[in-house]
């Protein structure tokens, strides 16, 4: 589990409609390849579909397969609203506990705002975007292809994709990765 930085963070007040309550997962929900079951786990916990769940992670569906890249292990984010007993969420099959604290026997968040999150966002970009050329040469890092060498052929406009041509003993073929899947290296 990645820990988040040691500081103060700020504290829950009734104008904080853009601040995010950080919630710590379990070795479950650590563990959980499907982001879905998480956040239907808080809309459930909670009893609100409407609350946002900011997970640092990627999903992507490649082929038969479903592959998740985890940008923060051991945290999500949930939207604040006043008035929700986020709570409920610690000890929970998924969530191990929320960042709070308690004064004059009230519940108080220990929030992020947007702009403190803003890096984390940039950061799973990177890793969505990586800066490949036709010709360069890659590895496959996951999936039943994991550890083939092949060279970019196609680089598509999204940017997510790109086309790689492996050379397998009988043949050459061509298969689209996301851009995730691949590692440069060198000759």
């Amino acid at each position: 589990m990645s820990p988040l930085p040691t500081r103060n963070l700020p504290v829950a007040s009734l104008e904080d409609l853009n601040k995010w309550v950080i919630v710590e997962l379990s070795t479950t929900g650590e563990r959980e390849t499907n982001i879905k079951n998480i956040v239907n786990s808080v809309h459930r916990i909670l009893r609100r579909n409407d609350i946002e769940v900011f997970i640092p992670a990627i999903s992507q569906k490649v082929r038969d397969e479903s592959q998740t890249l985890f940008y923060l292990n051991g945290y999500i984010f949930v939207k604040y609203f006043d008035g929700i007993p986020y709570y409920k969420l610690k000890e929970t099959t998924y969530f191990q506990d929320v960042l709070c604290s308690h004064k004059r026997r009230q519940v108080v968040y220990s929030l992020l705002s947007d702009q403190e999150l803003d890096p984390i966002r940039q950061g799973m970009n990177k890793l969505k975007f990586n800066e490949f050329n036709i010709n360069d040469l890659v590895r496959i890092k996951m999936g039943q292809y994991k550890n083939l060498k092949g060279v970019i052929s196609l680089v598509y406009e999204d940017g997510e994709n790109v086309q790689v041509m492996i050379n397998l003993r009988s043949k050459k073929i061509l298969i689209d990765f996301p851009s995730t899947y691949l590692e440069k290296i060198k000759e």
